[in-house]
């Protein structure tokens, strides 16, 4: 964290001598119900961010964060024994990520469309937690069992294609496919793919 920090404050603090600064900002959100009665759901959203510092016309240095939140919800009810019952499971992930790589863009600012290219090394965080909920069916009471934290880490690579349309002189909307998987396992790149929408800003 500490190092991206003073990696962004040294590109920003030299930004004069740069053709061009563009700063991003996305978003996305999924769900979906299942079961029987859909009372089952899983919901995913994720925010992200990231700064091109334009070295060169189409190429430029990017630095990103991202993070996403994925809960899913289980109403389903289990027998455990005569007593017991278990009525409902949530578990909740949280995924976030700094990463620096390069950026490859195919056309120039002043297109209607700028298709770009993104690939570089992350740092990848994951919290996953768990509680479950039982019932008593002689008393009727409720109560919650929560499940010890996981928490890992990994050096990851980060890739992702963008298309941005122009509105305006320095505002783009901004369409994005990604990924981000441990490094050298390149099997795992379509085992995480986001699709998200945001904006662009040229500084």
């Amino acid at each position: 964290m500490k190092r991206v920090l003073l990696l962004l404050f040294l590109f920003l603090s030299s930004a004069q001598t740069m053709a061009l600064i563009e700063l991003n900002g996305e978003y996305g959100l999924s769900t979906q119900k299942y079961g029987a009665d859909r009372t089952n759901e899983i919901e995913a959203t994720t925010i992200g961010g990231s700064v091109a510092l334009y070295l060169f016309n189409l190429t430029a240095i990017e630095l990103n964060y991202s993070q996403t939140e994925t809960i899913t919800s289980e109403n389903n009810v289990l027998t455990i024994d005569s007593t017991y019952d278990l009525i409902g499971q949530e578990n909740n992930v949280l995924v976030y990520s700094y990463g620096i790589g390069i950026r490859q863009a195919f056309a120039s600012r002043k297109a209607r469309f700028r298709p770009s290219i993104s690939l570089g090394y992350a740092r990848q965080f994951i919290r996953d937690t768990t509680q479950a909920t039982f019932r008593n069916n002689v008393t009727g009471s409720t109560f919650i069992v929560n499940d010890d934290v996981t928490k890992l880490r990994d050096d990851s690579v980060f890739g992702s294609f963008n298309l941005e349309l122009r509105l305006t002189r320095t505002i783009s909307l901004r369409g994005s496919v990604k990924t981000i998987f441990r490094a050298f396992d390149f099997d795992r790149a379509r085992d995480n793919v986001q699709y998200l929408i945001g904006f662009s800003w040229y500084l």
